[in-house]
């Protein structure tokens, strides 16, 4: 029975998920009717159990977070971040390509010497004499 309870007390405080406050009271309770603490120690007993299982629970999570990064750099996958940098550049880019292409346009357009047109869609033909 005492060594029960105390399993289910080490259990609890290394648990994986965080242990409800309800759960780590009756832990403590148990404890407390086994002899192993005080009737008084039950409430620092049960936050002692919630504490350490919140505790557990992130050290969990921030090695998973690691090795999960670790892995995806392994892999070569690119970050949410890398990839919004390049987001930004490919942006960046096409912006600077459009504008020297207007610009282009434009340069282009004050060149080009304008036509004269013809009654058919055509451009104007110069005159040809005739050599007799």
């Amino acid at each position: 029975m005492v060594r029960d309870a105390i399993k289910r007390y080490v259990e609890a405080a290394q648990s994986l998920t965080e242990v409800p406050r309800e759960r780590a009271e009756q832990i403590a309770r148990t404890l407390a009717g086994s002899g192993l603490i005080d009737a008084g120690q039950i409430r620092g007993a049960a936050s002692d159990i919630v504490g350490r299982s919140r505790e557990n629970r992130r050290k969990l999570t921030d090695l998973v977070a690691r090795e999960i990064r670790r892995q995806v750099s392994r892999i070569g996958f690119a970050s949410k971040e890398e990839v919004e940098r390049l987001r930004q550049r490919v942006q960046a880019l096409e912006i600077s390509e459009r504008r020297i292409r207007q610009a282009s346009e434009r340069a282009t357009a004050k060149r080009k010497p304008a036509t004269k047109p013809t009654g058919k869609g055509g451009t104007a033909r110069k005159p040809t004499t005739a050599r007799r």
